[in-house]
């Protein structure tokens, strides 16, 4: 499948759908910027989204080298091969297995929300294949006791996942009886700190995404095994920290001010074991800055790269 996406919208052009097979698993991908000399990028989408989180920005930075977001499986359009193919750790090795498919033996890697998580466990996988990453919002741990600083909506939505079989039952009742315009609006004002900022394109690709999670038997359960994996690896944190203090690429910490997902405590524990990374705070911005500010998360990014590869040259 090769899908043009610029005649969906100007904005897109260049970027184009294709399947990769990937261990006998069929990926859907966005990709663009193959014919662009530069270290190619990979894009991790986050909890429930999909390759188009990306849509807005791989067109820009495709300018620069090859880009790739893929589906993961169990989400977008990506069936997981087996029962637990979504969870966080299976989805860090898919991710190698990727690198290893398309053959980067460099890449600088962008991971948003559970995307995050995923982009730091990838580092300590394959860390010689690990240029630079970027963080944006991403899912870590903090100290328990800062917890009680996170909004409250965050621990409604994801109480649910603590449990086995209860996460299933809610998004199943919630599935039911909310329709894919309905789910999309409910979490609007969660995720975005400003969703009129959002292009009309961007709201047609998310109820489209949310419709065929709804008619896809694999969907539910792909959601509800990252959700309980995720909430397993965060609260259990040991791994995850290890895994951030042995990353040894230029890492950005990329954060939203009105980020309600990902609160600050999580930040401000990340920069406390990591003081050498660089922090951009986006204002007025929520969870997902590459989709509700893509031209701000270009600026920041490319500011950043330009500076982590001049000090990388220096030294």
């Amino acid at each position: 499948m090769h899908d043009d996406w610029g005649e969906r919208s100007v904005r897109w052009a260049g970027v184009r759908s294709e399947m990769i097979d990937v261990r006998r698993t069929a990926v859907h991908t966005l990709r663009g910027g193959d014919d662009v000399e530069g270290t190619p990028q990979l894009f991790v989408h986050g909890l429930g989204g999909s390759a188009t989180n990306w849509i807005e920005v791989l067109p820009g930075l495709a300018e620069d080298g090859p880009v790739l977001a893929p589906d993961l499986p169990g989400f977008g359009r990506t069936e997981p091969p087996v029962p637990g193919a979504s969870r966080v750790r299976a989805n860090a090795r898919f991710l190698a297995a990727l690198l290893d498919e398309l053959g980067w033996d460099r890449v600088v890697v962008h991971g948003n929300s559970m995307g995050g998580l995923l982009t730091v466990l990838l580092a300590e996988i394959a860390p010689d294949r690990i240029e630079r990453l970027v963080l944006v919002s991403p899912a870590l741990p903090t100290r328990r006791r800062k917890m009680r600083e996170m909004d409250k909506l965050t621990f409604r939505r994801f109480a649910p996942f603590f449990l086995p079989g209860v996460g299933t039952a809610v998004m199943r009742r919630m599935w039911a009886t909310m329709t894919p315009e309905q789910l999309w609006e409910d979490q609007l004002e969660y995720i975005h700190g400003d969703p009129s900022r959002l292009s009309p394109e961007i709201r047609e690709l998310g109820i489209a995404n949310l419709n065929y999670g709804r008619e896809t038997p694999w969907r539910l359960p792909g959601f509800v095994a990252a959700a309980e994996s995720m909430v397993s690896v965060l609260l259990n944190s040991a791994e995850v920290s290890r895994a951030i203090d042995a990353i040894s690429a230029p890492t950005l910490l990329l954060w939203g001010d009105r980020d309600r997902l990902v609160g600050w405590p999580v930040i401000e524990h990340t920069r406390q074991q990591r003081p050498d990374w660089s922090l951009e705070i986006m204002e007025t911005v929520g969870h997902a800055a590459m989709v509700e500010d893509p031209q701000g998360y270009l600026e920041v990014v490319r500011r950043w790269s330009r500076l982590a590869v001049h000090q990388g040259r220096a030294a």
